[in-house]
């Protein structure tokens, strides 16, 4: 029996500020009427070989995530909540930790989009059988074009569950092309597939520091009183360190099962974009907003009504009692503006 462990401790900041600490991406509904945390919960109750999930997200939205699980049906089994984030290693030991040993724990990020659900269940089951005999197992996406902001796993053409062979980190355009046009690559699509015990062993082995501390954040974990378990103050002493770069990348061995789901990551303004459909202009509009004599805008309004006339290239967004205003060029660039404004006011 799988069980899935949704991820839902990130922030989502490259989608400032309709996404945010207090209002986080996982829970915005970018496509139809469910949130991206309902739809990752979805996908998995609707196959007979998971199990009730555990979730593990911050300790401020532990309350709000349950609220939105409860929506769908969904009665998680647990609910682990962190003081501070500390990406996702410690938040996959918290869930080991918690889980039997033989548990087969199914790490699924919540704020990625997937439109094909039975594509993403065949490949999920392709996994069971490896992770059953004590692999790792990680699931590559089908690359649809040359993306520079993602991982790559290199595992050779053609069907069935590949050995990673090595791990390439946001490549350049033109690397991207490469390794696309080679068919021997998948994105990181940062789901996994393991036995509790196995994570365990293999976290201790190459991030002790991780084990340790996650261990006794959790011997000291007490319940929220709003059906949560909220792991110790330790926490946050933990290194913030990925599943990627922390273990994927440093174990003896880890096998890969191709997915092709319609997955994207909604990592970037372009990505959501896309996403949601450009009309022929390359422009977007949610919310309540126009756009007039303009190509390649897009515009997210929530709460106010927003006209963007004449101007092209430029991305705005109004949410939170924020506003984002930037440059197609500068889409990835506002980080640092986005920490200056919110540090003054």
């Amino acid at each position: 029996m799988i069980t899935p462990v949704l991820l839902s401790g990130g922030v989502g900041s490259r989608l400032w500020p309709i996404s945010t600490p207090e209002s986080p991406k996982q829970l915005l509904r970018i496509s139809g009427d469910e949130s991206l945390l309902q739809a990752a919960a979805r996908r998995v109750m609707g196959m007979e070989e998971a199990s009730r999930p555990v979730m593990v997200t911050s300790r401020s939205l532990g309350r709000r995530m349950i609220e939105h699980l409860e929506e769908i049906g969904c009665a998680p089994a647990a609910v682990l909540t962190e003081p501070v984030g500390r990406n996702t290693a410690p938040a996959a030991m918290a869930a080991a930790l918690w889980a039997d040993p033989d548990d087969l724990l199914l790490g699924l990020p919540t704020d990625h989009l997937i439109t094909d659900v039975e594509a993403f269940r065949t490949a999920i089951r392709q996994g069971i059988g490896p992770a059953e005999r004590g692999e790792l197992v990680i699931f590559g996406i089908e690359p649809t074009h040359p993306h520079p902001g993602l991982g790559y796993l290199e595992v050779g053409s053609g069907p069935g569950v590949k050995r990673v062979r090595r791990f390439v980190e946001k490549p350049g355009v033109e690397t991207a092309r490469q390794m696309l046009e080679s068919g021997d690559y998948l994105w990181n699509g940062g789901m996994f597939l393991s036995r509790a015990g196995v994570l365990r062993k293999v976290i201790a082995r190459l991030l002790p520091s991780v084990a340790e501390t996650v261990a006794e954040a959790l011997t000291t974990a007490v319940g929220g009183g709003d059906g949560t378990l909220e792991l110790g103050d330790c926490f946050e002493e933990a290194p913030s360190v990925s599943v990627a770069k922390g273990l994927w990348e440093r174990a003896d061995r880890v096998l890969a099962v191709r997915m092709d789901a319609g997955w994207s990551d909604i990592g970037s303004w372009e990505a959501l974009g896309e996403a949601l459909g450009r009309d022929d202009l390359g422009n977007v509009v949610s919310g309540a907003a126009v756009v007039e004599a303009g190509e390649w805008v897009q515009v997210h309004s929530q709460g106010a009504k927003t006209a963007v006339v004449g101007v092209s290239d430029v991305v705005v967004a109004v949410a939170n009692g924020r506003v984002l205003v930037a440059s197609r060029e500068m889409w990835e660039q506002a980080g640092e503006t986005i920490e200056r404004l919110e540090s003054l006011f």
